[in-house]
């Protein structure tokens, strides 16, 4: 079933988000192969670039290099991801480009001028400001978001999404603000690095880096507010889609695409056909022929719209609890 996402026509409303699975052509061409609609390319880490820099400098003879190596690294990394977009978007599907953004400043900027030469259909701005001074208030951390797409639109003509991180005070006033500085659309929501704890060897590990099916339930509600409150920006579901049914959920919230993920990692890129199968069927059993006819039918203006104004539990547990 045909989608629109970010003004792109797409084949399908299924993407493949910036992952191992984008990372390579190959790959890319099992994303195509299987349907998906669109590719977020893997994305560019400033974070990464900056580290490596970092641990290089502190290495016997290199001194005080350490804005040499940035730009070393910087580019030849960005040459990299380059080739991989310019290879891509010679596949014929529609390729987004990603930036990880650690910080506020200008640098990344030319990588985003950059990939769109290489011929990227729109950009995707992976961006998570750690909030570690506890006097930034919340509005100035927002404000950095904000000036960072007001930036980057600035620079480019294509389309530029954000993926935005869970834990937001208000996921529309930073909708709204996104807007203003010229976001064509939000993706709800990233998936950050979290840290876990071995408490027998008392030290840190990795926590699980995939998402869950019922994840998707963090997620409904703030589609269903976004599409309806802020029409203007197209909203992507990027986690807890692991099936057809979630990906009908979140088409029916009003999200214009769904990001797959974790799903080709627990089912191979064959899930993409299937959750495209599942689509088209469940539209043709209730009379829908286009994705526009059921999309954002149950969003916060429908009639069930009150539904989401509940945030707490009235009648849950069965009887006989106590």
């Amino acid at each position: 079933m045909k989608a629109t996402y970010l003004g792109l026509d797409l084949s399908s409303p299924v993407v493949v988000g910036s992952s191992p699975y984008t990372s390579t052509l190959s790959n890319i061409e099992r994303c195509a192969a299987a349907g998906a609609g669109a590719v977020v390319l893997k994305s560019i880490f400033e974070e990464q670039i900056f580290r490596q820099a970092a641990s290089m400098e502190r290495m016997e003879g290199y001194g005080d290099a350490g804005e040499y190596l940035e730009r070393y690294l910087g580019d030849a990394y960005k040459g990299e991801l380059l080739e991989l977009l310019r290879a891509a978007a010679a596949t014929g599907i529609p390729v987004i480009g990603s930036i990880n953004c650690m910080g506020t400043g200008d640098a990344w900027i030319d990588y985003a001028t950059s990939m769109q030469q290489a011929g990227a259909a729109a950009l995707e701005l992976n961006v998570f400001l750690l909030p570690t001074d506890r006097r930034t208030p919340a509005q100035e951390l927002e404000q950095h978001y904000a000036d960072i797409v007001r930036k980057v639109v600035a620079a480019v003509t294509i389309p530029v999404s954000v993926k935005l991180p869970q834990r937001l005070t208000n996921v529309l006033s930073l909708g709204d603000a996104l807007l203003a500085r010229g976001a064509r659309g939000v993706v709800l929501y990233n998936r950050f690095f979290e840290p876990d704890i071995d408490i027998e060897k008392i030290a840190f590990v990795n926590g699980d880096p995939f998402s869950q099916p019922g994840e998707l339930r963090n997620v409904l509600r703030s589609t269903a507010l976004c599409s309806h409150a802020l029409p203007q920006l197209d909203v992507a579901v990027s986690t807890g889609v692991h099936d057809g049914t979630a990906a009908v959920k979140a088409l029916l919230c009003g999200a214009s695409a769904v990001q797959v993920c974790s799903a080709i990692h627990y089912h191979g890129y064959e899930v993409i056909g299937a959750i495209n199968r599942f689509v088209d069927e469940w539209a043709g059993r209730h009379g829908f022929d286009t994705l526009a006819s059921f999309r954002g039918r149950m969003d916060y203006g429908s009639s069930e719209g009150d539904f989401y104004q509940r945030v707490q539990y009235m009648k849950y547990f069965p009887h006989g609890v106590e």
